[in-house]
């Protein structure tokens, strides 16, 4: 494979210089003394990643962003696997094809409008700031991106497996336990990979759908925000950089992403 030119290689460093130069600048500002952004830096200190601990606002909602991520996804790719299954059945006609629009239908709703909408659906029975309501709406968001991952090892699938199971006498449950879900695994774990970071960034629908009770990271890191700006909102976002880019570099290292493209 011939090596990119020079040209195609300075474009890649300033995409890059780009991407991360808002990052360092986020990292540079969470170790200043001082309690404004002076550049270049002047000392050194570790005060705002002590009062971010001490003010016990960020550690309740970061365990409640993890465990919104991890319960939305499992819901998720149980959803996209049986949806999944269904449209295979279906054989590609339109209602296939209908039904595959609507599950992906939600990554082309901007966000602010599934809040709004949200917001005034979940009023009446009283969703607001609610786990349950937090936790579908989740669902809703990141459900395109395991069924889409999903689908595509669903239409890889060999039929003559799954036949060869039923000769032998297995059950429905014991051929899909051992047949069809071990095929599906690359596809669920990249897209639960995937579904996961999302869940865990989302900010626009959290925010119109919590109020106090039920508030998520990126919610508490605005809201302090909001009052207060000084260098502490940056130590919990340095922390968060660091925690991505440590997930990022495992799940490379172990390949779990091979099965999605460009992965």
């Amino acid at each position: 494979m011939k090596p990119p030119s020079m040209p195609v290689r300075l474009a890649a460093w300033l995409a890059y210089a780009f991407m991360l130069t808002p990052l360092a600048v986020i990292v540079l500002f969470s170790f200043s003394e001082r309690s404004f952004f002076q550049f270049p830096p002047q000392g050194f200190s570790l005060k705002w990643y002590g009062r971010a601990w001490d003010s016990g606002l960020f550690l309740w909602p970061a365990l409640r962003s993890l465990v919104v991520g991890a319960c939305a996804t499992a819901l998720a790719a149980a959803l996209a696997i049986g949806a999944g299954l269904a449209i295979r059945e279906l054989k590609a006609n339109r209602v296939a094809q209908a039904l595959e629009f609507v599950f992906l239908s939600p990554l082309i709703v901007p966000h602010l409008i599934l809040g709004i909408a949200l917001l005034h659906y979940y009023n009446p029975p009283g969703l607001i700031d609610t786990f349950a309501g937090l936790l579908a709406a989740h669902v809703v968001m990141i459900l395109p991106f395991l069924f889409r991952t999903v689908l595509v090892s669903i239409h890889d699938l060999n039929p003559q497996l799954e036949e060869a199971s039923e000769l032998l006498g297995a059950s429905p449950f014991t051929t899909f336990r051992r047949v069809i879900l071990p095929a599906l695994t690359p596809g669920i774990v990249a897209g639960a990979i995937l579904a996961f970071i999302v869940s865990f960034d989302q900010f626009t629908v959290s925010l119109l759908i919590t109020q106090r009770e039920q508030i998520t990271l990126p919610v508490a890191i605005y809201k302090y925000l909001y009052d207060v700006n000084d260098p502490v909102a940056a130590a919990v976002s340095t922390v968060l950089v660091v925690a991505g880019f440590s997930i990022t570099l495992l799940v490379q290292r172990l390949g779990w992403l091979k099965s999605v493209p460009g992965g």
